[in-house]
């Protein structure tokens, strides 16, 4: 009986810190599991594959598969056995990597590239990173079978910057569906001291292309002063740290489980997202998913992962942010238009949908000529 083809995973991001592209890593292994191990209902390709994570020691918040087989890795978090230890352990078979980062010297690998962000905004990178990606990224994206990356605008970015080649790049959705797996934390209101549906929310950050300044300072114009703006992950401290104002609305909540910030978007008046370029954009789609209405950039994926379903102000005009969250307001008719346009819109991208791609996209690469060596 022949054996079964193997597909080794990189599963060094489990040994990081929690982030948009461990979330998105995390979740297409475990459509990888869930399609291996038959649960979906169908026979996917993925239950002919030996799947073997290859997991650092040291990693956190793993879930329990059912199909995959997880192979302990001692120094599984560095830097150091992704370039030279993963290549030789996982030599047997083709290699997937979610995280951006892949071993150059693998010889038949599948690569995701989520962005270009640390050559759009190098400035918004520490220098160490932003280095390292400069070498790494190009590197093993060029070297790979296949890349992967999260939307049209991102596949077009990638081969602007010649980090992949264009005919060998492809594009897999981001699902949002995954917050509302867990219940709405109402207790999260209070806590913030924010009320039901009279609070914004920006997700904090100091990064420049995250451009939140221009929310802070929307949030000074007079009309706003009522409204209290919720940002999540960063302290005031920080933001005044990096030279941006901080309204006397502001209220800032650092630490939140999945459960309150569904609570947060299905209870708030508008997710506003500035950013200058995103490879996808999450947040947005999260939002959509709860029922809030999303204020955004036209920048990045974001018209096209969102298209009219959100409101769009634009990059550096507080004025007219600050318009378009009045427009939302209730009882302005347009409110209701959005939250069910944004509703359709965030059904069609699920975390089943993308495992499904994901298999298709893998399998030509998969079940290709094996390579000699060792498993």
């Amino acid at each position: 009986m022949a054996s079964r083809p193997i597909l080794f995973v990189n599963g060094k991001f489990y040994g990081g810190a929690m982030n948009g592209v461990r979330r998105v890593s995390d979740r297409l292994v475990r459509q990888l599991d869930r399609l291996a191990s038959g649960s979906s209902g169908g026979r996917s390709a993925a239950a002919q594959w030996d799947i073997r994570l290859l997991l650092p020691a040291r990693a956190t918040e793993v879930p329990d598969f059912q199909a995959l087989r997880t192979v302990p890795q001692a120094i599984g978090h560095t830097q150091f056995w992704e370039q030279a230890v993963l290549p030789f352990a996982a030599r047997s078979g083709t290699l997937v990597s979610f995280a951006n980062l892949a071993p150059v010297l693998h010889r038949r690998k599948v690569t995701m590239i989520h962005d270009a962000q640390f050559l759009i905004s190098p400035e918004s990178y520490p220098r160490k990173l932003r280095l390292g990606y400069r070498l790494l990224i190009p590197l093993g994206g060029r070297s790979s079978t296949s890349v992967l990356t999260v939307s049209d605008f991102a596949r077009d970015t990638l081969g602007t910057f010649g980090l992949s080649r264009p005919e060998r790049t492809h594009v897999l959705f981001n699902g949002a569906d995954h917050i509302l797996e867990a219940p709405a934390d109402l207790g999260i209101l209070s806590k913030a001291g924010v009320e039901s549906g009279a609070f914004c929310v920006v997700f904090g950050s100091t990064w420049r292309y995250k451009n939140v300044g221009v929310v802070l300072e929307a949030f000074r114009d007079p009309r706003l002063h009522a409204i209290p703006l919720l940002v999540l992950g960063k302290t005031a401290d920080e933001l005044r740290g990096a030279g941006m104002p901080v309204p006397p609305n502001a209220r800032f909540l650092v630490g939140f489980s999945d459960g309150a910030l569904r609570a947060l978007l299905e209870n708030a008046l508008a997710l506003l997202c500035p950013s200058r370029t995103e490879g996808f954009g999450l947040p947005p789609v999260e939002a959509m998913l709860c029922g809030c209405p999303v204020v955004a950039a036209p920048a990045g994926a974001i018209p096209e992962i969102c298209r009219d379903a959100v409101s769009y102000a634009g990059l550096d005009d507080p004025a007219g942010w600050a318009e378009q969250i009045l427009s939302l307001a209730p009882p302005q008719p347009r409110r209701a238009q959005k939250i069910a346009a944004g509703r359709l819109r965030a059904a069609g991208y699920t975390w089943d949908a993308a495992g499904e791609r994901l298999v298709d996209l893998l399998r030509p690469v998969v079940e290709g000529p094996r390579l000699t060596g060792r498993g």
